[in-house]
């Protein structure tokens, strides 16, 4: 029974009315006379909704009895939106200024009063947290367990890339938590999903009874069920990532997953205690326990990488090639794409740059899919997989064990090998020559993903690799770090455009204007022009007319496996290769 004592009939009757959709019985009674007083302390009352004001009791009187009772059985007080500053709100009720009769009914049910169903049907919102949740919940149960979700690293996404970017990510996150509730190997859509503030990136998820009848959850249970809940975040997360930008509900700039974690804790109630310091305990035991998850988390994610990195047969080079752009024809292109082959323009080729691949068949083998450490090997692209590699603290150690794939793999390849390498990873390449063996033909690109702090040093590395017969190339001109003064200063021997540069641009005037502008500046160190990413003939056919030297992209090739590539290339009799650099 829901015991209403207000002198807002017309709301109240609503309420009456939507109780009784969800089969919960309600009474309305006037507030001030003896039978109201009377009617709230009933049995079978299992929460009450009053006015801020009874005539004929002091208003100190009226709010010691509401926190009183609220202790015993959930509260909500009707109050005025002009009251907010003026009265004064017990710890243990509910207040609600001017709402609805749905708003009403809501939080009768986000503190345990309607029952499970209601939430079940009604999930369009996450309620703010409600100390009447847990305090009811351990009353009723004589134990209560909670599940933490710890987002906070949000907060850098608004520092990083602006308000517009923060608010879509926690739209997503409430999107994302709202879809796995009630899910198998979830938390059950009977229990109480809950924000610690209206904008807070911090989750309650209060459990109904144990999974089994009058026990608390047995130990570890908790523990293993925080780790799935993260894992299913994880992956949802990183789908959303991985949709097309018109689908993804995630932030074109966000490209992994931030830090999540859950914690978790039980607590059992005790008369002694108040009840409220025992569900401020079990919050602040619920938030270690998500920090230590967080660090194991890490922990896991290191030895990941660590294996993807020591493990043979784990990382596998794919190579795509490069062409003289110049020389290649449009009827030579359409030729490649119906024989499948790039056997029509192999007098055209200038090399192959070599680009990672995580060999997912033996990845998935060597894992337990089980292990809330495992992070699905489909998510495991390059840029994902180098990103992953810097937060685990092991970026130079990944980079350089790709540069020893790229070179074991492509012995048997013609022409320039191109291959990324961190700028840390160049300044000492002297060290690293075990991992070239006898290649040939080597040219190493400059890695966007870290700056070049030391200008002296790298230009003392590139008069040693000149010595080596190696060459230099900057990575992603017109991205990132890799600008003019990183051009003018390095005089590199091959310029990348990067590919945001190329899409499009037989459709965009003034990309054209800008692009011509940094290819006539980067012809002036000398360098080679080589544009990557090129999908379209249009594309290339204005490059092409800007007097862009190597072509490398879709159009032409997309990346395989060695083996593949030699097979290939077996359909012809070698031929005198392209050398433009």
């Amino acid at each position: 029974m829901i015991k209403i004592v207000s002198t807002n009939e017309e709301m109240a009757a609503r309420v009456s009315s939507l109780l009784k959709i969800h089969g919960v019985d309600s009474s309305l009674t006037k507030p001030g006379t003896k039978a109201a007083m009377s009617s709230i302390y009933e049995l079978d009352v299992a929460a009450v909704v009053v006015d801020h004001r009874i005539p004929n009791i002091p208003e100190n009187a009226w709010f010691d009895l509401l926190a009183s009772l609220g202790k015993r059985i959930p509260v909500l007080i009707l109050m005025s939106g002009n009251d907010r500053t003026e009265i004064k709100v017990p710890d243990t009720a509910t207040c609600l200024y001017d709402p609805s009769a749905e708003e009403v009914v809501s939080v009768l049910d986000t503190v345990g009063a309607v029952g499970g169903e209601y939430r079940k049907v009604n999930r369009s919102a996450i309620a703010a947290f409600n100390p009447q949740v847990p305090l009811h919940m351990l009353k009723k149960s004589g134990s209560l367990s909670v599940l933490l979700v710890d987002a906070s690293s949000f907060r850098k996404i608004g520092i990083e890339y602006g308000a517009e970017a923060y608010i879509r990510m926690q739209e997503c996150f409430n999107h994302l938590l709202m879809e796995i509730w009630g899910t198998p190997g979830s938390f059950r859509g009977s229990d109480v999903l809950c924000r610690k503030a209206a904008h807070s990136n911090i989750y309650y998820i209060f459990l109904e009874q144990s999974r089994r009848s009058n026990t608390i959850p047995a130990p570890g249970i908790l523990e293993r069920l925080a780790d799935r809940i993260v894992v299913k975040l994880h992956n949802a997360f990183w789908k959303e990532i991985f949709l097309d930008k018109t689908k993804r509900m995630v932030p074109e700039c966000i490209g992994i997953v931030p830090e999540l974690a859950v914690g978790f804790s039980t607590s059992i109630n005790n008369p002694c205690v108040d009840t409220l310091e025992i569900v401020e305990q079990m919050l602040d035991s619920a938030q270690e326990e998500s920090r230590i998850q967080l660090r194991r988390m890490k922990e896991r994610q290191k030895e990941l990488m660590q294996t993807l990195i020591h493990t043979p047969g784990l990382l596998e080079p794919h190579y795509q090639a490069v062409f003289d752009l110049q020389a290649v024809t449009k009827e030579e292109v359409e030729e490649c794409k119906a024989k499948k082959s790039i056997v029509p323009i192999r007098k055209h080729l200038f090399g192959f740059e070599s680009l990672i691949r995580v060999k997912k068949e033996a990845l998935e083998n060597l894992f337990d899919a089980n292990n809330p450490g495992f992070l699905e090997s489909r998510f495991l692209r390059p840029d994902v997989l180098f990103a992953l590699s810097h937060l685990a603290k092991v970026g130079l150690e990944l980079d350089q064990a790709c540069l020893a794939q790229a070179i074991n793999h492509s012995m048997n390849l013609p022409g320039v090998l191109m291959m990324n390498i961190l700028p840390r990873n160049l300044y000492n390449v002297d060290k690293l020559q075990h991992l070239l063996g006898d290649r040939q033909n080597l040219m190493f690109e400059v890695s966007e993903s870290e700056a070049i702090n030391n200008f002296d040093l790298m230009m003392k590395v590139r008069g040693n690799l000149e010595k080596m017969k190696m060459r230099i190339a900057t990575d992603d001109f017109g991205k990132g770090y890799s600008g003019l003064e990183q051009v003018i200063k390095i005089k590199p021997d091959l310029i990348k455009l990067d590919r945001s540069l190329i899409q499009d641009i037989h459709l965009d005037p003034p990309k054209q204007a800008f692009l011509h502008g940094l290819v006539t500046a980067a012809k002036i160190s000398s360098s080679t022009i080589l544009a990557e990413g090129v999908e379209l003939w249009e594309e290339a056919q204005i490059l092409k007319d800007m007097g862009v030297d190597l072509v490398q992209g879709f159009l032409l090739h997309r990346p395989q496996a060695a083996p593949f590539i030699e097979l290939d290339l077996q359909k012809q009799p070698p031929v005198k290769l392209n050398s433009v650099a």
